[in-house]
């Protein structure tokens, strides 16, 4: 009665959210000595790109809104970061639905109430479109790659990481061979799939996390601007938005908490389903 319902983020920081505000409320949260939980191994897991991206980062946002006070600079080098390294990797579908969960939130809190249900479908309907996030049975499908797979190193020193960002960028910026968008230059398991190997490549098979198939990432340079142009424009409005957006959330934080609300969105859900 006190904290309120939880917000209808559906996945990803709701718990967060509720543990802040109960901080905020003077009710503290511990870690319960000698008990777990199961749960599937992070390893296991593809949540930083596949559909989940999406509510990682639109959820991380109404939290931050809500309980954040400090400037927003950090927050947005991170964010724009995380794009350039997921164009580099070739993954367009993430920044396509990250690009999305710039504008929802942007939207304001009524809006994120208003798409409950339907946001999944559509974050599941736009990464469809897109090569890297459609699971084929396995690598056997395709021609073998034109490749072989190395173990890359990871840079460490400086000089190193920005020799093989600038290299990468360089590649990036020229056309695509359409070549390899027929057959792979190579094959690689998910753990290997990092930036400084991907950013030089046209197109790759990378095993899923799950370990059930894999997706052919294609690079296409049209495709990549045209997302990064999108996602520079998001940031920018975030940036400027971004206090009227606190104002916003925060006001309408006891509405979008409350019982009445959930009761009103659970029964209109009940009565459209017949």
């Amino acid at each position: 009665e006190e904290l309120g319902q939880p917000l209808p983020l559906f996945i990803k920081w709701d718990d967060a959210d509720y543990g802040l505000r109960a901080g905020e409320h003077g009710y503290g949260t511990v870690t319960m000595p000698g008990t777990a939980i199961w749960h599937m191994a992070w390893s296991d897991k593809d949540d930083a790109i596949d559909w989940q991206a999406y509510f990682h980062l639109r959820n991380r946002l109404v939290v931050s809104a809500l309980h954040w006070d400090a400037p927003i600079r950090g927050l947005l080098a991170s964010s724009l970061k995380a794009t350039v390294k997921h164009l580099m990797c070739l993954e367009y579908s993430t920044v396509a639905i990250q690009n999305k969960a710039l504008a929802d939130f942007l939207a304001g809190p009524e809006h994120i109430f208003s798409i409950l249900e339907t946001a999944l479908p559509e974050v599941r309907k736009m990464r469809s479109e897109y090569p890297d996030a459609v699971v084929l049975p396995g690598a056997t499908s395709l021609p073998r790659p034109t490749g072989r797979t190395k173990v890359h190193k990871p840079p460490v020193s400086l000089p190193a990481i920005g020799f093989r960002l600038a290299r990468g960028v360089l590649h990036q910026l020229r056309q695509e061979d359409p070549r390899h968008h027929e057959r792979p230059q190579l094959n690689i398991p998910t753990q290997d799939a990092r930036w400084f190997l991907l950013c030089n490549v046209d197109g790759v098979t990378v095993t899923t996390a799950d370990g059930r198939g894999v997706v052919y990432r294609q690079r296409d340079r049209a495709k990549m601007f045209a997302l990064l142009r999108t996602s520079l424009r998001q940031h920018i409005r975030l940036a400027r938005k971004y206090n009227r957006m606190r104002k916003d959330y925060r006001s309408a934080l006891p509405a979008l908490s409350s019982q009445q609300k959930w009761e009103a969105v659970l029964n209109s859900e009940v009565a459209a389903r017949g």
